[in-house]
């Protein structure tokens, strides 16, 4: 994140992040793939096995990250904050992974996040910024 100057990371298996990112919408006699978000500026499409969340994100969510357990979330300094909700990346999809995400999204604010069952964007959104200054 540092290196490349990001306010988000994840890291999952690949078919978790597809689902998450992207869907399959009918056009024509056909159907296109499209991009559930097309970067972290309009919000998240949900949660990974782990997320990295920096600062535009902690003061996002801000007292609400307290609210996960303690286990599951661990400040790594520079207002990074690691936030896994289930021990194995394999978790995710299943039903107990997905009612952990559905738990975490509850209580970090489900306007942050896609809406996956609506398709609709977030509502809520960080504030981003270069050098400083709050992008518009």
């Amino acid at each position: 994140m540092r290196f490349v100057q990001s306010p988000l990371a994840w890291s999952a298996l690949k078919n978790d992040i597809q689902r998450k990112t992207q869907r399959l919408v009918p056009e024509g006699i056909g159907l296109r793939l499209t991009f559930n978000l097309r970067d972290y500026s309009e919000g998240l499409p949900g949660l990974f096995w782990r997320n990295f969340y920096g600062p535009p994100f902690v003061r996002m969510f801000g007292e609400r990250l307290g609210a996960l357990p303690a286990e599951c979330r661990q400040n790594l300094g520079d207002d990074i904050v690691l936030v896994q909700p289930y021990e194995l990346p394999t978790e995710a999809g299943t039903e107990s992974g997905m009612a952990r995400e559905r738990e975490f999204i509850s209580l970090l604010g489900p306007e942050c996040f896609y809406d996956h069952e609506h398709h609709t964007l977030p509502t809520r959104r960080p504030v981003l910024e270069a050098l400083g200054q709050p992008l518009h």
